[in-house]
C-alpha cells in the first residue's frame, strides 16, 4: 500500500477486484478459481465471491467452472487512452518519424517500474514479439524508461527501484540501481538515452524526453534499431536530430492541449 494512504482510506475490497482482473489478465487461457485465488493470494472462498461479482458487472465470463476477462474489461484501458486525445494527435509525428527512418517509433509514459506505450507505430518490428499500444517494458532496460526514471526526484527513484537488484533482460541490462542511478545522471546531462542489448541482445534504442509547458517531464519519444541494420553511431548521428526534431512538434501540441485545459499527466 502506498504510504502516504491512511488505511481508513483503503478500499480492499475495491482492491481485490482489481486484483483478480490483474491475475486474469496474466493468464493465457481461461483458470479455475483455485488457480485464480493463489494468483491473487487470497483464499478460494474469497476469490469466488469476486469472481462472481465480476461475472454479474459484466467483467469476467465462466464456462463449466473456469474464468476469464470478458471483453467489457477493454473498455477500461481503452477509454481511458481515447479519453487523452493528445496522444491521438501526436500519432501523426511517430508515424512520419517511422516512416523517415524505417524503424519502428513510439511514445511512452512511465508506470511503476514500467513504461507503457501510448503511441506507437506498429508497421515494423524489432523485438521477438510485436508491441502495441496499451503494452509495457520494464523501464530501466529501456530508453525511454531511462529517460523518464532520470526525470524522478532522487527519493521517489529510491523508493520506486528499492535496494535490491534489477531483474536481467538482455546482456546489457543495468541491474544494480547504483550504476543505474549514475546511467541516469548522464542522461539528465545529455539530454537522451541510449539502450544496447538491455530489452534484448541486438537490440538499439535512442529516446528523447517529452515536455509540457512547464518543462516537467510527461513522457518519452523512441526510436528502436536492431544490429543487423544500424551502430550506435547511426542512432546519434541520424536519428537523434530527427527524433528531436519531431519531440519539438509534440510538446507544442502538449502544451496547446495545456491552453485548453488538458491536465496532462506524468505517469505515476
Amino acid at each position: 500500500m502506498d504510504g502516504d494512504l491512511d488505511k481508513r482510506d483503503f478500499a480492499q475490497t475495491l482492491a481485490r477486484g482489481l486484483a483478480c482482473l490483474e491475475a486474469l489478465a496474466g493468464m493465457d487461457a481461461p483458470a479455475g478459481c483455485s488457480r485464480i485465488a493463489t494468483a491473487m493470494g487470497v483464499s478460494r472462498a474469497a476469490a469466488r465471491r469476486i469472481l462472481l461479482t465480476l461475472k454479474h458487472l459484466g467483467y469476467v465470463s465462466e464456462e463449466r467452472g473456469l474464468y476469464a476477462s470478458a471483453p467489457k474489461v477493454l473498455s477500461l484501458g481503452r477509454s481511458m487512452l481515447s479519453r487523452t486525445a493528445l496522444w491521438s494527435a501526436a500519432a501523426p509525428a511517430v508515424v512520419r518519424i517511422a516512416d523517415h527512418v524505417n524503424e519502428p517509433c513510439s511514445i511512452s509514459v512511465l508506470d511503476g517500474l514500467d513504461i507503457v506505450f501510448v503511441c506507437r507505430d506498429a508497421t515494423r518490428r524489432i523485438f521477438t514479439s510485436r508491441l502495441e499500444t496499451g503494452d509495457r517494458l520494464p523501464a530501466h532496460c529501456s530508453a525511454s524508461g531511462k529517460v523518464l526514471l532520470s526525470a524522478l526526484p532522487e527519493a521517489e527513484f529510491d523508493r520506486r527501484i528499492g535496494g535490491g537488484d534489477l531483474p536481467r533482460r538482455g546482456s546489457g541490462s543495468i541491474t544494480d540501481p547504483r550504476q543505474l542511478r549514475k546511467a541516469l545522471a548522464q542522461i539528465r546531462q545529455i539530454g537522451f538515452a541510449l539502450a544496447v542489448d538491455e530489452m534484448e541482445d541486438g537490440t538499439l534504442a535512442i529516446a528523447v524526453p517529452l515536455m509540457d509547458r512547464d518543462r516537467r517531464v510527461v513522457a518519452a519519444m523512441s526510436c528502436a534499431s536492431h544490429r543487423s541494420r544500424a551502430t550506435v553511431d547511426d542512432l546519434r548521428t541520424a536519428i537523434l536530430p530527427v527524433l528531436r526534431s519531431a519531440a519539438d512538434d509534440v510538446e507544442g501540441i502538449i502544451a496547446d492541449y495545456q491552453d485548453r485545459g488538458w491536465i496532462v499527466a506524468a505517469g505515476r
